[in-house]
């Protein structure tokens, strides 16, 4: 074999090609060059082969892409398919070498019809390709942060601000820049479909005119769905048929005072009944939403654990509090504070903040699992822990949680592992039975993998790590 000087090989190298001609094999210039090999899966290959097999991404200007790998360079590398599912490239060590070719046309004298057969690489490594569940909130908060005006809290306060900057992609921010589509793409590591969830469960909105991303002040975004609900009882519309264009000219007359600048944006209008409604579809060109009394729940639990400095809460303390700040419209699903048979330790699984907090008790923590509500609200502590926070695999995900709590039964923990399974999430809430099925078998999994189950005075089985 020559060197990487491309010289032909002696014709004692040659190789034969399967239809009778020559090939001559030599080494190409840049040997040995950057080549990695992709294993693709078997979904990844059917949507490259497929008539649909394109999608449009704004990082490369609009440009037709096949796969698209997003994140910093300092991550580790995700791709993300034609469908938005997320995969983490993981190198594999092959026990042999794997030589790279590429039949070039022949370019020196010799063998009537032959080719050139040009060694590209030696390789000994390939990537795998392992599903994920992006858990991207933090990474999108922190550049949504980088528009140092802040928080959106109304028009009011906008009238002082500077006009935010634009900043390209991989660019150090400015002190205030427009966080773009491409911005975030840029440094989040997910799909449209999933940045746009995310985007909407913060809750953010796009300014009109800049087209920029902002996150929405959570006190405002109180204030605002207050107001809708004030709205609705005096026009009386119903909770569940909502549409956005109809709620935002009620509020933009009511709160017009004669200025250019409108008092309430359409855009925020439909943030906030997108964080907390269901979109039920469109009545013409206006999407229409019924409020959820959970989505708010959860929202203001949030609010209520970070003002706080995540302390633990009983049970009966925290319950007055969320009631204290829930609008009167949506008590009926919040229990009151003496409603241990609804907030028992084993309840709180179920509750609203079954992604936000766990249960635990200043008695013998076996008790928790002693009856079949477990201990009473009086006896049981919420200590706050969002999913959202926690790392998206799965063993380091186990380790975590083991470590904030050294038992966990099978109820309990499921809120927390149940969104890194590869499901239809929207089916899972509605409690599609096949969906939950899945779910619950992937979640044993990793409780006999990780965990030890010993079965409690109560009859149920508690696991704690095994991980060391």
């Amino acid at each position: 074999m020559a060197g990487a000087d491309s010289t032909t090989t002696s014709s004692a190298a040659a190789a034969k090609a399967a239809d009778g001609g020559v090939l001559r094999l030599s080494a190409s210039l840049g040997y040995p060059e950057e080549y990695r090999l992709l294993e693709l899966t078997p979904e990844i290959l059917a949507q490259l082969e497929g008539d649909d097999g394109k999608m449009s991404d704004g990082c490369s200007g609009g440009e037709e892409q096949w796969l698209v790998i997003r994140g910093r360079d300092t991550d580790v590398a995700t791709l993300v398919d034609t469908e938005d599912a997320a995969y983490r490239m993981a190198t594999a060590h092959t026990s042999n070498n794997l030589y790279l070719f590429s039949r070039e046309a022949a370019t020196t004298g010799g063998d009537s019809g032959g080719d050139d057969l040009l060694l590209r690489a030696a390789l000994n490594q390939t990537f795998e390709l392992q599903k994920t569940q992006p858990q991207i909130r933090s990474r999108v908060l922190e550049v949504l942060g980088w528009d140092k005006r802040g928080a959106f809290r109304g028009a009011e306060f906008e009238q002082e601000q500077p006009q935010a900057e634009e900043v390209e992609d991989g660019a150090a921010p400015p002190s205030h820049c427009c966080v773009s589509d491409e911005l975030l793409k840029g440094h989040v590591q997910a799909g449209d479909s999933v940045l746009d969830r995310v985007l909407g469960e913060i809750p953010a909105f796009r300014e009109p005119g800049s087209g920029g991303w902002r996150v929405l002040d959570a006190g405002y975004c109180m204030d605002l769905l207050r107001l809708v609900l004030a709205t609705q009882v005096e026009r009386e519309w119903s909770l569940d048929a909502l549409g956005a264009n109809e709620v935002y000219e009620a509020l933009r007359s009511d709160t017009a005072e004669g200025g250019d600048e409108p008092a309430v944006y359409k855009e925020v209008v439909e943030a906030v009944l997108g964080r907390f409604g269901r979109r039920l579809g469109t009545h013409g060109p206006s999407p229409v939403y019924a409020i959820d009394s959970t989505r708010v729940a959860k929202y203001l639990a949030e609010q209520i654990f970070a003002a706080e400095d995540m302390r633990a809460w009983p049970v009966a303390e925290f319950l007055a509090a969320l009631r204290a700040t829930m609008p009167p419209q949506l008590h009926g699903d919040i229990a009151t504070a003496s409603d241990s048979k609804k907030w028992g330790s084993m309840a709180i699984p179920t509750s609203v903040v079954r992604d936000l907090a766990y249960a635990t008790t200043p008695l013998d923590p076996q008790l928790v699992h002693s009856g079949p509500g477990g201990a009473s609200c009086h006896l049981t502590y919420v200590v706050p822990l969002f999913r959202s926070t926690l790392p998206s695999d799965p063993r380091a995900r186990m380790q975590r949680l083991f470590e904030a709590k050294p038992r966990w039964s099978r109820l309990e923990i499921h809120p927390y592992l149940e969104d890194l399974v590869d499901v239809d999430h929207r089916a899972l809430e509605a409690g599609d039975a096949r969906t939950l099925e899945t779910v619950n078998k992937a979640i044993d999994a990793w409780l006999l993998k990780f965990g030890r189950g010993v079965k409690s005075p109560g009859g149920q089985m508690v696991y704690s790590s095994r991980l060391k």
